[in-house]
């Protein structure tokens, strides 16, 4: 299999998995592991590529949006983007502060198969409670602030940021169209940070711009699924449930548990 054939199939991965309840590093792992399609052979730039270009997927689809949201900055009408602002702030807070201890101790095979257990748990017990009783656009402050610490809860792998920021809505109470949009807006600029991030922590330039054409597919790829996914779930969501990815996670777990006993982690 060619290098920019594993990129593109990387960047399908990326962009499919990161908006889908679904658990992207599940996804990552089980494409590593079983498949030996390895992320961290085509080094930092790749890995800038593809988070940059899901977020510029999930940025564009909610473009009209991002703009009114940049007008009501402009005409100091704080609402939404104080909601955003506030919402964001968990998940930032706890990747600086969390991000290396989850890298060393929760990426164990098992742990991401337990966690897509776990998050499947907490799909089912969100919309058992969920009464969707509250008005379109009723988004309050305390919504923002659930919904946020349920996006730091994410950091954990295998429990997807979508998943688990939308059961937090529907929890509140929150009509799921509404907890579905929040949570695509709280997590663009989040994984625009990702990105970011790792473009600051590329310290030599070479090892930036190595393999330039790999980037550019995995950029390519992860954006074009990126948009797919988003408009898939918006469109899905609106007259379905999140137990319907239950199903699926739990088969993804129990090809996990395989992957581990097998030793071919």
């Amino acid at each position: 299999m060619t290098d920019l054939v594993v990129a593109a199939l990387l960047g399908l991965v990326q962009g499919l998995t990161e908006f889908l309840p679904v658990s992207s590093t599940a996804h990552l792992v089980i494409a590593e592991k079983v498949f030996h399609l390895d992320p961290a052979r085509f080094g930092l730039s790749f890995d800038i590529a593809v988070h940059l270009g899901t977020a510029l997927a999930v940025l564009l689809y909610f473009a009209r949006t991002w703009i009114d949201l940049a007008v009501d900055v402009v005409r100091l009408r704080w609402r939404m983007p104080l909601r955003i602002a506030v919402g964001i702030v968990p998940a930032a807070v706890a990747g600086v502060l969390l991000e290396s201890i989850v890298e060393s101790q929760f990426r164990d095979v098992r742990m991401i198969a337990a966690m897509l257990v776990a998050g499947s748990l907490i799909f089912w017990l969100a919309e058992r409670m969920a009464t969707q009783a509250r008005p379109a656009g009723g988004l309050a402050m305390g919504d923002a602030v659930g919904m946020g610490l349920a996006q730091a809860v994410a950091l954990l792998p295998g429990i997807s940021r979508s998943g688990i920021t939308i059961s937090a809505g529907l929890g509140l109470g929150l009509a799921r169209a509404d907890a579905t949009r929040f949570s695509f807006l709280l997590a663009t600029p989040v994984i625009a940070g990702v990105g970011a991030k790792a473009l600051l922590d590329a310290r030599r330039s070479a090892e930036l711009f190595a393999r330039p054409e790999l980037g550019i597919v995995g950029f390519v790829v992860s954006f074009v699924a990126g948009i797919a996914a988003v408009a898939f779930l918006m469109r899905f969501l609106r007259r379905n449930s999140l137990t319907w990815f239950i199903p699926y996670r739990l088969a993804l777990a129990v090809v996990l548990v395989v992957v581990a006993l097998l030793g071919i982690a």
